[in-house]
């Protein structure tokens, strides 16, 4: 379980900090594997059709896909150490499967997670202070 009081900070910081992009809560699926898993219609095996893939996509009200969100949650869980995840989303999965960023975009992409981390942490040590 994710911490709630986290996340919200953690939103309403990265939109009152960045005009570069916008960030919002919601559920981020967690899967196995890249393709089926996400249901992506771009690997070798695919055993559904398109109207599937977006009916899957939007029952829930999944913002993000990612892998590894579940055993980070767990873990910190675990520890009793409060934790949120900050994600990058890529592309509209309901707009196809393929990333189709340059790789300046790619690389400005990436770092949003990281600064977003850093100005929360510079802000809770000076709030300390």
């Amino acid at each position: 379980m994710f911490d709630k009081d986290l996340v919200k900070s953690l939103v309403e910081l990265a939109n009152n900090s960045f005009t570069d992009f916008k960030a919002v809560s919601g559920i981020t699926m967690c899967t196995a594997d890249f393709y089926e898993g996400q249901a992506r219609l771009d690997g070798a095996f695919c055993s559904y059709s398109e109207e599937d893939k977006m009916n899957y996509l939007k029952s829930e009200g999944v913002v993000n896909i990612e892998m590894e969100s579940v055993v980070f949650g767990a873990m910190c869980h675990a520890a009793g150490i409060s934790a949120g995840i900050i994600c990058v989303t890529l592309l509209d999965r309901l707009k196809g499967d393929q990333v189709l960023l340059d790789k300046a975009q790619y690389d400005e992409f990436q770092k949003r997670p990281q600064q977003l981390a850093a100005k929360y942490i510079k802000t809770r040590l000076e709030n300390k202070l």
